[in-house]
């Protein structure tokens, strides 16, 4: 049977018992381009109304949903990503969505809707400020990477989780397009998109610099330290003052602990680029916290759970998580597609201005990483820069 939003009623009232099958089942197909439902890229979504019940159905073909170009992907990884929420539930009670059926088969399950929380990227975008962010994505990445690492688990059982969370296809998708530095095509340009990709040109005309990329680039494969989240940015964090959730988990692998810091920092620096092009000090200052906080909170976590001194490892996952940083903040706005974290301005000057600012810090982290060895020379070297950066537009 075809999956959509026309055949789902009668399979779910016939394969699962979460509905009453005397009462109308409303199925409506979601995008991203008018729900704002942000996990859709990849995979097919529909809302479940009954009642005042709602649920969300994530369903995964080998076609993605969208037009991004991407060889076909194993519609597996939908029970992968099923089996994903289970295990973070467990490990990160209540920063997970609650899962309800799976059908493996068929590829796909049935979850929680969220649509009482909001997605935190569109949050921050209204200057919105959540004084436990930090701390929450720190806890949340710690509890998650620590208790799936080598440190924790034997070497069977380690073995055992690597194999199945191989996730090639997904990896493959990480490596070759999310890290890697788009190719120019022949499109027509504006003369600011124009500009951004001069950027990425004199970035990466630094051997040093494109040398220590292509090392990260292939960490991601080879420095396999526990189960990464792998798409871990601020579109897929659901948030309220209290609540704190974190979606799609189909990039599940096995990787190194600072990708997911990273990563999810280079939104954090787009959003601090932004609000200082926009002259936001109190959101530039608050976004500076939610740096701190995570790190703090991550590293404290570990030392509260391992044995021994893990000082020379915090700096490693310090450092590296700033070239992921930055390689991701680069990338995306290079990739010249829709980039929310800019949506604070309006006008197209400020956005380009914007978009120099956060290309400019993060090659500046990933050309200083290595002699930043506090989450206060980080903080520090970010505001130097933008303060230089601010200088300069008035002379």
């Amino acid at each position: 049977m075809e999956i959509s939003e026309y055949t789902l009623p009668e399979y779910l009232l016939q394969r699962t018992t979460l509905f009453d099958k005397t009462s109308p089942l409303i199925v409506t197909a979601l995008s991203n381009e008018k729900d704002k439902y942000v996990d859709g890229y990849l995979n097919y979504l529909y809302t479940l109304k009954q009642g005042n019940r709602t649920h969300i159905i994530k369903h995964s073909k080998k076609t993605i949903s969208s037009g991004i170009s991407l060889a076909p992907i194993d519609p597996k990884r939908n029970y992968l990503e099923y089996m994903t929420y289970q295990l973070r539930a467990g490990l990160a009670p209540q920063m997970v969505p609650d899962t309800y059926f799976a059908d493996p088969a068929a590829h796909l399950f049935i979850m929680e809707d969220l649509s009482y929380l909001t997605v935190l990227r569109f949050s921050l975008c209204r200057g919105e400020q959540f004084p436990r962010l930090g701390k929450q994505v720190g806890e949340y990445l710690a509890r998650t990477h620590l208790a799936t690492s080598k440190m924790k688990l034997s070497t069977e059982y380690w073995q055992a989780l690597k194999q199945y969370f191989q996730n090639s296809d997904m990896r493959a998708i990480i490596t070759d397009f999310i890290l890697k530095p788009p190719v120019g095509d022949k499109t027509q340009k504006t003369d600011y998109q124009i500009a951004i990709l001069d950027i990425l040109d004199v970035i990466l005309q630094d051997e040093p610099l494109q040398n220590d990329w292509n090392r990260l680039i292939a960490c991601i494969s080879s420095k396999d330290e526990c189960l990464i989240h792998g798409d871990f940015h601020s579109s897929n964090v659901f948030v309220s003052q209290t609540s704190f959730k974190v979606i799609d988990m189909e990039y599940t692998m096995t990787g190194p602990f600072s990708y997911d810091i990273g990563y999810f920092l280079a939104n954090i620096l787009s959003q601090y680029a932004a609000f200082s092009i926009r002259g936001n000090d109190a959101m530039c200052t608050f976004l500076l916290q939610v740096i701190r906080d995570i790190y703090q909170t991550y590293f404290k976590y570990f030392s509260d759970h391992t044995a021994g001194d893990q000082q020379n490892r915090f700096l490693e996952i310090l450092q590296d998580s700033l070239g992921y940083l930055a390689m991701a903040n680069i990338n995306r706005i290079a990739n010249l597609g829709e980039f929310p974290d800019f949506d604070s301005l309006t006008d197209p000057q400020a956005i380009f201005l914007a978009k120099g600012l956060s290309m400019m810090l993060a090659q500046t982290l990933l050309k200083k990483r290595h002699h930043l060895t506090s989450t206060d020379d980080v903080c520090e070297l970010i505001q130097a820069t933008r303060n230089s950066f601010l200088q300069n537009l008035t002379r």
